[in-house]
């Protein structure tokens, strides 16, 4: 237990897909990083089980970095580092074994300092989102082919949600030797009850800021909150696999 955060995490299959290929990490840091939390979502793809490769290599690899002291190195370049190893990784093991040929996934992952600053690294549409005030606000950029269009004007926030091509990734681990990781600070959870929220896009396909909102301002701890959300997304659809990680200010 962290003397500082409250921590919680769920994940369900879904009421359609057959197996669960998301994966998620919520890791306590001891010795040299000890008060830092790190944890992360990530949403495979793939057939022959290959998602559910490739998300667990990913959380993995992260988590390997994670315990890699280095006192020079700055959470942006240890965020970094992991995810391209993750990339590296699946990238590898697809090379190895024709079924996880083209296998691949998202990675959204937070690494939070004794303080309460955190900083945020994103491949994919995993997201990652802010809580104070009340609030949840959208942290991370999707890298998909409908976000690429409305952040060019060439399509609303609404047309976006229901366009067939909104699963279309434009970036993942796993499908080139290295990839471009998206960074974000700033995100601090200073005040008690402020929290950071990480979710797979079986999350974020039903529930929106608002929902999200009303779900922390109701929820008794971390781990109800996440545990919510992921039962909110299933009861109205659970077409895709749903996860959450929430990480609140105690």
């Amino acid at each position: 237990m962290h003397p500082a955060l409250d921590i919680g995490t769920a994940t369900d299959v879904g009421r359609v897909r057959a197996a669960n290929e998301d994966a998620l990490l919520a890791v306590l840091a001891e010795g040299a990083r000890e008060g830092q939390v790190l944890v992360a979502v990530a949403d495979g793809m793939g057939g022959h089980k290959a998602g559910e490769v490739a998300s667990a290599l990913a959380v993995e690899a992260l988590e390997r970095t994670f315990s890699e002291v280095d006192a020079s190195e700055t959470p942006q370049d240890l965020l970094t580092r992991g995810l391209q190893q993750g990339n590296k990784t699946i990238w590898d093991a697809a090379a190895e074994d024709v079924e996880k040929e083209g296998m691949g996934t998202t990675l959204v992952s937070a690494l939070l300092m004794a303080d309460g600053q955190a900083v945020i690294a994103n491949v994919g549409d995993s997201r990652a989102y802010a809580y104070s005030n009340g609030e949840a606000m959208l942290v991370t950029v999707d890298h998909t082919w409908v976000n690429q269009q409305v952040l060019a004007g060439e399509m609303s926030e609404r047309e976006a949600r229901h366009s067939p091509f909104r699963n279309l990734l434009t970036r993942t681990l796993g499908n080139s030797p290295r990839v471009d990781v998206d960074l974000f600070v700033g995100v601090q959870l200073q005040a008690p009850g402020d929290a950071l929220i990480l979710v797979s896009d079986g999350v974020t396909g039903y529930l929106d800021e608002s929902d999200f909102s009303k779900v922390m301002q109701a929820a008794s701890s971390a781990q109800a909150a996440a545990k919510q959300l992921v039962d909110e997304a299933v009861k109205r659809g659970g077409a895709d696999n749903a996860t959450a990680v929430v990480v609140r200010r105690r």
